[in-house]
């Protein structure tokens, strides 16, 4: 099913609960949750994002480092602006960083 056709669902599963609720407000509910996973995502923060019933979305150190690796490599072959190399570089070593920090304020627990 598409989406417009499970909120359709889902709203009249619900309207007679909540008779002052419109069907776009319903929208509006249902789909905030997945709107703030795609901001966090797009910040480029790396944060961990748990979504009740879906899991914890996290991404690990070496996967950073991973990632960093290959834009060192697309910049020396001249294969990414360095404006964009830079910026990707300091989004990953703050995520890099924060994570390390993250670890170590575990492993002393």
């Amino acid at each position: 099913m598409l989406h417009p056709d499970l909120i359709q669902e889902y709203y009249e599963s619900i309207r007679d609960q909540y008779p002052g609720l419109t069907k776009e407000q319903c929208n509006q509910i249902c789909s905030a949750p997945f709107i703030q996973t795609r901001k966090a995502i797009e910040s480029g923060t790396f944060v961990n994002i748990r979504l009740q019933f879906f899991g914890t979305f996290t991404v690990y150190p070496k996967r950073l480092n991973y990632y960093l690796d290959i834009f060192k490599k697309m910049f020396k072959e001249q294969r990414i602006t360095p404006a964009n190399y830079f910026k990707k570089k300091e989004q990953l070593e703050l995520a890099i960083n924060r994570k390390e920090i993250e670890n170590e304020g575990k492993s002393k627990l």
